[in-house]
């Protein structure tokens, strides 16, 4: 058994990054391999990696390790369309090993009370879990967690003369045990800012010193992830298709979800009218991302303000209910032009549906408009055969750790200030967001220097500029400001931050 590829040809990044966080990396190359042969998401398969080709410097080790993970993967991770063998094969050989997403119900109509799990992969419901399971991993309660567990077969169990006879006997859930933030400082600590980057990007599973990642499409690509380290970031990009826009909320982290079309009902996303209501997408998940926004009939116009008031306030009220969140929302949409051969729009909303596409109240909400049209198409060339973390790794940390500290988003006080009534409380906040986010994925120690400052903060008021010059082209009475000023407290020297499109 081979990867179907050359050796590893490591480089002085690869030993630094092995070196610094032994046990927490992979080569990402093998990911590509197992990828496209299950329906398990990369954080998945990298964990399973982890523990069998930790080390990147030993082909032969690699090369038996791949093959048990492959191996793996093809006996207990299931597909759609094996559910009636599965339950064949747990009734007369219990018990059977599967690794699936498992999500937990209370089934509070019956009088006992019951938890029920449903296997989502594996398409198995009503599948009988100990309460003791239940309370020892919660997650399962949320969004559902990837396990590693074994069923049995007991059709002794019975609710009102119905039999439920599948039972989870053992679950373990497939993650990282452990994270400490401060190791995690300490190893940053021994790399450079432009290292630490092309880390992180290799993380992603890309190529830094391939020729099109620039210094700029690095820094894009990181603010994809802003949402998953930052609270409540609501991020919009338009740009062609196959440039990864959705990768962050299906493969990187299982605390982020992907709706396809833009389509949920508002009881899933914010909170269902139950008895007791239920928090929705919001209170269980970091990002929420709508995919293929652009053309679709995302939700009706009453809906609207349901939006506007949480990514307003982190909240929202229906009926006499309160639900909090700090999921923040990313649109994403396809768009097959460079607005900056020539707006063919009025502006760069326009291509969402109708009901918000020229809303200037509603899209006044967003931190942060990514130039998708900027970032190039994914070919295998973009892809990295170098090491970077393990994906469930850097999602539990950016969950646990870094979302969870104070903002960072005044550092660059420091040594820059806004001119005075130049910029409304919405853009302070979104700039200010922007700009703790990617200090968090960069300086996690929130340790920098003024020119790592101002590349950051130039990026952060770009990014928020852009959505102004569109509210203008909406409403230029209303928005009438078309560049961001700021000044050098040092040198008292103004720079003026422009947008193209």
């Amino acid at each position: 058994m081979t990867t179907g590829k050359t050796p590893f040809a490591s480089d002085e990044l690869d030993h630094l990054l092995f070196e610094a966080f032994p046990g927490l990396v992979i080569r990402k190359d093998l990911t590509q391999v197992i990828r496209g042969t299950s329906k398990a998401p990369s954080y998945v398969i990298e964990f399973m990696l982890g523990k069998y080709c930790s080390n990147l410097f030993d082909d032969n080790d690699i090369r038996e390790g791949l093959q048990l993970v492959q191996e793996d993967v093809a006996a207990y991770i299931p597909r759609g369309d094996e559910t009636e063998l599965i339950k064949s094969d747990i009734r007369e050989r219990p018990p059977r090993r599967l690794i699936d997403m498992v999500k937990v119900e209370l089934d509070e109509r019956l009088e006992e009370g019951v938890y029920w799990a449903s296997l989502m992969t594996a398409n198995l419901k009503n599948v009988n879990i100990r309460p003791e399971l239940v309370e020892k991993y919660q997650r399962l309660l949320l969004a559902g967690v990837w396990c590693n567990m074994l069923l049995d077969y007991d059709d002794s169990i019975v609710y009102r003369k119905k039999t439920y006879p599948f039972v989870i006997k053992r679950l373990e859930p497939v993650q990282v045990g452990r994270v400490d933030f401060t190791e995690y400082c300490q190893g940053r600590e021994k790399f450079t800012r432009d290292q630490w980057i092309d880390v992180l990007i290799r993380t992603m599973g890309y190529e830094p010193k391939h020729p099109l990642i620039t210094e700029r499409i690095k820094l894009l690509y990181l603010v994809r992830m802003i949402p998953l380290v930052e609270a409540n970031y609501h991020l919009i990009e338009l740009g062609p298709r196959q440039t990864g826009k959705s990768y962050c909320f299906t493969e990187f982290s299982p605390y982020g979800t992907l709706l396809a079309g833009g389509s949920v009902t508002v009881p899933k996303l914010f909170v269902s009218n139950t008895v007791p209501p239920r928090p929705g997408l919001i209170a269980q998940r970091d990002v929420v991302g709508f995919d293929e926004i652009a053309g679709s009939g995302f939700n009706a116009e009453e809906d609207k303000n349901l939006y506007k008031s949480y990514m307003e306030s982190g909240q929202i009220n229906r009926g006499t209910v309160t639900v909090t969140g700090d999921a923040g929302f990313v649109f994403n949409g396809n768009i097959e032009f460079n607005p900056r051969d020539g707006m063919l729009l009025d502006h760069l909303f326009k291509p969402l549906p109708p009901t918000v596409s020229d809303d200037a109240a509603f899209h006044d909400r967003w931190v942060a408009y990514l130039p998708g049209w900027e970032l190039p198409k994914l070919t295998p060339e973009l892809f990295t055969a170098h090491a970077g973390f393990i994906l469930d790794y850097t999602s539990e940390l950016f969950h646990r750790e870094l979302r969870r500290i104070g903002s960072y988003g005044m550092l660059w006080e420091r040594w820059f200030e806004a001119l005075p009534d130049q910029w409304s409380a919405r853009d302070r906040r979104s700039i200010n967001k922007t700009f703790s986010g990617l200090t968090k994925l960069i300086f996690p120690s929130g340790v920098m220097q003024k020119d790592d400052a101002r590349l950051l903060l130039k990026l952060a008021l770009e990014l928020r500029l852009r959505v102004r010059v569109q509210l203008h082209r909406i409403s230029g009475q209303e928005f009438p400001l078309t560049e961001f000023t700021y000044r050098d407290r040092e040198t008292g020297e103004i720079e003026v931050v422009k947008v193209e499109a």
